[in-house]
């Protein structure tokens, strides 16, 4: 079955404490991140770190390191778009189960 030339895809998630892979490239498309907007829901400030998880690799490239979102606010982490690549992982890691909520705007393009 082919894959549609364009499809936009929302993503969203309530994070656990420690690394939660929001989303993987594991098909063959090119993703751009769009969007990324971390919303605290608690009643004291939280702290996040995102980043990229280049396949192949054990390192990770870091978007943003210890990023304060007070309560009740939200942080868009990303100055621009990202471009990932097959088996890539769009990554947030938090010390506090159920205080942050993600959602996440992509475009995958099909590649011939």
């Amino acid at each position: 079955m082919a894959l549609p030339l364009n499809r936009f895809r929302l993503l969203t998630a309530n994070l656990i404490s420690g690394s939660n892979t929001i989303y993987q490239e594991n098909i063959d498309v090119a993703t751009i991140i769009l969007s990324c907007q971390i919303t605290n829901i608690t009643g004291s400030s939280q702290t996040c770190d995102v980043a990229i998880a280049k396949s192949g690799s054990a390192a990770q490239i870091i978007l943003l390191k210890n990023g304060t979102i007070p309560v009740n606010e939200s942080l868009n982490p990303l100055a621009g778009k990202i471009v990932l690549e097959r088996n890539d992982a769009f990554v947030i890691k938090t010390s506090v189960s159920g205080s942050l909520d993600v959602v996440l705007s992509v475009l995958e393009n099909a590649i011939n």
